[in-house]
Parts: structure tokens; sequence; C-alpha cells
């Protein structure tokens, strides 16, 4: 990825992405010992518990909640 900073130096970024769907982050927060509460939708930067998770959804909210060991 080539960027260009506020004083217009160009620079090149080596970026890797990777994309999950809700089925591995359920899987992921499990196997870190968190307990998945909600999954929720969003449209872009626009989070909230309001929205049910859809196909069409490029981001979304997950709640999850830490399981302590006692």
């Amino acid at each position: 990825m080539e960027i260009e900073d506020d004083e217009g130096k160009v620079l090149n970024l080596n970026c890797n992405e990777r994309s999950y769907v809700s089925s591995e982050i359920t899987w992921l927060l499990k196997s870190l010992n968190f307990n998945p509460v909600d999954i929720h939708g969003c449209k872009l930067g626009k989070f909230s518990r309001n929205d049910p998770l859809i196909t069409e959804d490029y981001e979304m909210l997950v709640v999850a909640e830490y399981l302590i060991n006692e």
C-alpha cells in the first residue's frame, strides 16, 4: 500500500488483512476463554446493539465477557 503523509512524503506499507465470519469469531473467543454474548451487525463505523448481523455487513459489533477460572 502506498500512502502520502501530511508533508507529501510517499510511504510504502506492507499490509496483511484477514476478515472473519461470526462463527470464526465465536470459536476464537471460546478458545481464549471468552463467552460470546452477542454479535450485531453495523454500518461502517455506526455500531449499535439494535442491528442484527446480516451478510451485507462489512463490520460487526462483538460483545463478550471473559470467564475467570476460580
